[in-house]
């Protein structure tokens, strides 16, 4: 039920921000040139870096994470958790206001962004272990995202992520995966009504 209202509540606020989006663009006189591969890569850079700051953000101010908390709750670590999304977009769809003011048009901004969470769908797992250096290094993986998902002191407030964990690195929010984690959050809700977690 979490990621059905999700889907629902999601799908209209993006329609919305999706024509704030086009008015703002039709504004700016900056326009990035799609017609060229390194606008993408920018692009997919630039999301990846405003989720990172819209996702810490959403843990340490506390209006954001009442809205996020609902992601955590669960004390399981598998593919539905990716699913358990907040129904409370605005905050996160406020993050991208400047994207279309430099001149990123719309739909690369809801392009860039799809492939940001289907690639974080991924990192929802236990079922794989560490990957090779190298690949743990510069990209978010499963390991890196159940140090996120943690509930240990140790862990708490760390990779926030999206498709690089070189942002978490750079900014000090990064934490190596040193035990099995503790799901959920510090206070558990004892509840599996989604609109009480809501």
């Amino acid at each position: 039920l979490a990621g059905l209202g999700s889907l629902v509540v999601n799908s209209g606020a993006r329609i919305l921000a999706l024509v704030g989006y086009a008015a703002l663009f039709a504004i700016t006189p900056l326009r990035l040139d799609t017609h060229r591969w390194y606008t993408w890569v920018f692009v997919l850079l630039l999301v990846d870096l405003v989720w990172y700051l819209y996702h810490r953000a959403s843990h340490r101010v506390r209006i954001m994470w009442a809205g996020h908390q609902a992601h955590h709750n669960s004390q399981y670590f598998n593919l539905t958790t990716a699913v358990r999304q907040k129904w409370n977009p605005w905050f996160e769809l406020l993050f991208w206001v400047p994207l279309p003011l430099i001149g990123v048009p719309p739909w690369l901004i809801f392009f860039a962004f799809s492939i940001n969470l289907i690639f974080q769908f991924f990192v929802h797992t236990e079922r794989i272990g560490r990957l090779p250096a190298a690949i743990e290094f510069v990209f978010n993986t499963p390991s890196h995202h159940r140090v996120h998902h943690a509930s240990d002191k140790d862990y708490l407030d760390k990779n926030y992520a999206g498709i690089l964990i070189i942002w978490d690195r750079m900014f000090g929010t990064y934490a190596e995966e040193t035990h099995r984690p503790t799901y959920g959050l510090t206070k558990n809700y004892d509840t599996a009504n989604p609109f009480r977690l809501q």
